[in-house]
């Protein structure tokens, strides 16, 4: 039975990708030691497809990585920003579940570099606060200090945050195994 080349064609990228049934595979092998056209079309099949494939694969996958990172770290600003604005307010509260998460998400987004969270809510905090008294009631050593405490509060509630994540990775790491 003779199988015309069109059929080949639309056989050749289901064998080169390893989809297509042994019949089909066979049925395109058998073809192609006879048709010149055919088996140059196979070859040049395999060297598009490989240099194409890699080629947006990769921009694909940076593309998704950096769409994440960027989210993330809208989501650690936009946290950190509202945990901040809460200080001072009946909303203060609200920051022992903000702070936390702003730590998860941190160790998730900066991996091994999670300690710049801490810092950044410590100083965003800090300086908030300060400024904001400064411009409220007037500059007095006293509030130098006194703005202190609240942002360590927060730098250690992200803090918990993080360990909390990594003890969450540890426990589905040891589950899965």
């Amino acid at each position: 039975m003779k199988i015309s080349c069109d059929v080949i064609l639309d056989l050749i990228p289901l064998v080169k990708d390893g989809v297509a049934s042994d019949d089909s595979s066979t049925i395109v092998k058998e073809h192609i030691k006879n048709c010149e056209s055919c088996r140059a079309e196979f070859d040049i099949f395999e060297s598009n497809r490989i240099e194409q494939s890699s080629i947006s694969d990769q921009k694909i996958i940076s593309a998704i990585k950096r769409s994440i990172f960027i989210t993330q770290l809208a989501i650690l600003t936009i946290g950190a920003i509202i945990g901040t604005a809460l200080t001072n307010s009946m909303g203060m509260f609200y920051n022992f579940i903000i702070m936390p998460v702003i730590g998860g998400v941190a160790l998730l987004v900066f991996k091994r570099k999670w300690y710049y969270a801490p810092i950044a809510v410590f100083l965003l905090s800090y300086l908030w606060q300060t400024i904001r008294d400064i411009i409220l009631d007037g500059f007095t050593w006293i509030i130098l200090y006194s703005r202190f405490y609240f942002s360590a509060i927060y730098a250690i509630l992200v803090c918990l945050g993080v360990v909390i994540v990594m003890l969450l990775k540890y426990a589905f790491k040891k589950e899965g195994e």
